[in-house]
């Protein structure tokens, strides 16, 4: 078994990049593990499509050490092209080629025979349900099977890791749920995912870990869980009612309550002090003479620890290395 095959998908330590006078990256360092999904998380400009250019060897770095795939970026980029695939932000396909052309091409140009390709693109074209378009030529899909397509190509060669940079950015909810389901179907058949998102919400769906970027700099890294659960932030309180209220309402009624917003159908309350929040909700439940038909108690969501992260300034101690 070759020594890269039981190293990490990517490694990078001390990353730095300057544009001119501009830092885009100060130090940065993370360890992503073979087979899951990793999340790397941050506002824009804050150096993260910087590090996936340097990841795919696009880019080279004023300093650092990165590798994928067990191989050294700087040292062996042709190689380490032959492992990665990437999905940009934006459609690297041609237009007037059908479905099925494209894929072929693609695969053409990673040296497959026709054969395999034959058989490569069928499988394709079928897993992402494009089979039944497949002599539609790419100008001609709407975009969320366009985005279909690219994450497709991106899988031609069958890499070991596929670079996501925000996957499902402008898609209709059916559309950016539909890939996914892909990008969790591709992970669990072996591929390690490196996704770029702001929907944190997907984020946490997607990711078993976490490293999120701030003015070039890694501030966090860790599960979700871990994540949400070291960051300092109100507890939260969901509280259903029968009736209808304002956040206004809310909020005027009950002192403990920082913050009423909507969610699902129930309210989601952030609190100072849980006890007194909970009796003066009750209390105005009763005096409206609202039925409480949910209450409980949660834990701060993924991007809620995040915007608490980007107000901090500063790196939480949550998994860093």
């Amino acid at each position: 078994m070759p020594a890269e095959a039981n190293s990490p998908a990517v490694a990078v330590e001390g990353l730095h990049k300057s544009y001119g006078a501009v830092p885009a990256l100060r130090g940065v360092s993370f360890t992503m593990p073979r087979g899951g999904v990793f999340a790397y998380l941050g506002p824009n400009g804050a150096g993260k499509t910087t590090t996936i250019n340097i990841l795919c060897g696009l880019l080279r770095p004023d300093s650092g050490r990165v590798t994928v795939c067990g191989l050294e970026v700087s040292q062996e980029p042709v190689k380490v092209k032959a492992r990665i695939g990437v999905v940009p932000d934006e459609s690297n396909l041609y237009p007037e080629l059908s479905c099925r052309r494209n894929l072929d091409y693609l695969g053409e140009l990673y040296g497959l025979s026709r054969g395999v390709r034959r058989a490569r693109v069928g499988e394709l074209l079928g897993l992402f349900s494009l089979a039944d378009r497949a002599e539609m030529p790419f100008r001609a899909l709407s975009r969320g099977l366009k985005r279909r397509l690219v994450l497709a190509a991106a899988m031609v060669h069958a890499p070991e890791v596929l670079f996501l940079d925000e996957p499902t950015i402008g898609l209709d909810v059916p559309s950016a749920r539909a890939l996914r389901q892909l990008i969790r179907r591709i992970n669990q058949e072996g591929t390690t995912v490196f996704l770029t998102t702001h929907n944190l919400a997907e984020a946490e769906e997607l990711a078993e870990r976490v490293c999120i970027l701030i003015q070039g700099r890694v501030v966090a890294m860790g599960s979700p869980g871990e994540i949400r659960g070291r960051v300092e932030r109100g507890t939260y309180l969901r509280l259903g009612l029968s009736g209808e209220v304002t956040a206004r309402e809310l909020l005027s009624a009950c002192p403990a309550v920082k913050e009423a917003r909507p969610q699902n159908g129930l309210w989601r309350l952030e609190v100072e002090a849980l006890h007194p929040a909970l009796a003066q909700s009750l209390a105005f439940a009763e005096a409206r003479r609202l039925l409480v038909n949910d209450v409980g108690v949660e834990r701060p969501t993924l991007e809620e620890a995040f915007l608490a992260i980007l107000q901090q300034g500063q790196p939480p101690e949550v998994g860093q290395r």
